[in-house]
């Protein structure tokens, strides 16, 4: 945080690059950005449109498409297109390919919100595979609970067993000591299979683990969504 308050009084490109970093972390449940957040991502955007800068507006776009979804206010309507643009930049090289694979999964997140959970389970299998295929480990256990979640609410019997596919794919993957992602987000996946497979002793046991270890870790995004667990 304070990396990028003394970014913020001079370069808009090293500005928009620091907040790309910072609000990646969203996506993993670790903080929840509020009114104010939105308001600075706007502010940036502002900037970056000024500048002429195809990269500083990319990352822009990004970050104010992410601090919309995530806060779901009143503006939530320009998440797609943000994070759309964002992503066109991403496929063009003026950004990182990396960034297009994380981009997708939150427009697949906003598919979902819209009851398209085709395009939901279509975007974030190609993410996955994406995260498989460059070893990115920061962003592959919430790509993979984006897809088993779509999966599990479509609901076919084909659809459950490629969710449990992905959960035991995942769990094979090995992690270096202290790498907490992969067990938060399996906790979560696990939790929400056995709800849609009728197993209820498994999914509160599953869940009451996932909110111990979301409290424990201080997770803000994961409190919250394990406290929406019924």
């Amino acid at each position: 945080m304070r990396a990028t308050t003394t970014v913020r009084a001079f370069d808009p490109t090293m500005r928009a690059l620091m907040q790309v970093f910072k609000y990646a972390s969203i996506a993993n449940g670790v903080w929840l950005p509020d009114a104010a957040a939105v308001q600075e991502t706007a502010e940036l955007l502002e900037v970056a449109e000024r500048s002429g800068d195809n990269l500083t507006l990319a990352c822009a776009r990004q970050v104010h498409g992410i601090a919309l979804a995530a806060y779901d206010g009143p503006q939530r309507q320009d998440v797609f297109a943000l994070l759309a643009a964002a992503r066109e930049a991403a496929l063009q090289e003026r950004y990182t390919l990396l960034a297009a694979t994380g981009i997708d999964v939150w427009l697949a997140d906003e598919k979902a919100r819209a009851g398209d959970l085709e395009g939901t389970v279509e975007l974030s299998r190609l993410a996955v595979e994406q995260e498989y295929a460059c070893g990115d480990m920061l962003l592959l256990a919430g790509s993979t609970a984006t897809l088993v979640r779509a999966l599990l609410r479509r609901g076919s019997p084909t659809d459950l067993r490629e969710a449990q596919a992905a959960i035991d794919r995942l769990t094979a993957v090995p992690t270096e000591p202290g790498f907490v992602l992969n067990d938060l987000w399996l906790l979560q996946m696990r939790a929400l299979e056995a709800q849609a497979s009728g197993d209820e002793m498994a999914y509160r046991d599953y869940r009451d683990r996932y909110r111990t270890m979301a409290n424990s870790l201080g997770f803000e995004g994961h409190i919250k969504w394990a406290s929406e667990m019924e």
